[in-house]
């Protein structure tokens, strides 16, 4: 089974002439470099290292999970997008 997710890439310009990059549907991913091509590269970096700021603070405040739920590990990978779609990262599960 594959499924993909498609996410928007904002990049603004901010001051001293840097660029501001966020995931439009993930407000906690954000950088900002000095130009867009470094922005791109620190914004998939970004979003690579999000999941991870989670990592340990996976169960809920009582660290149990319902007695009815299932827990199983997900795969995400990245994957660069298309030279001509630089707007746009894409993960798949």
């Amino acid at each position: 089974m594959s499924a993909g997710l498609q996410l928007t890439a904002v990049y603004s310009p901010v001051e001293d002439g840097w660029v501001q990059a966020t995931i439009a549907e993930m407000p906690g991913v954000i950088t900002a470099a000095a130009s867009r091509p470094e922005a791109e590269a620190q914004l998939l970096d970004a979003l690579k290292e999000y999941p991870l700021s989670f990592a340990g603070n996976h169960l809920p405040s009582d660290g149990h999970l319902a007695s009815d739920a299932v827990s199983s590990p997900v795969r995400v990978t990245f994957s660069t997008p298309p030279p001509d779609d630089g707007t746009r990262i894409k993960a798949v599960r």
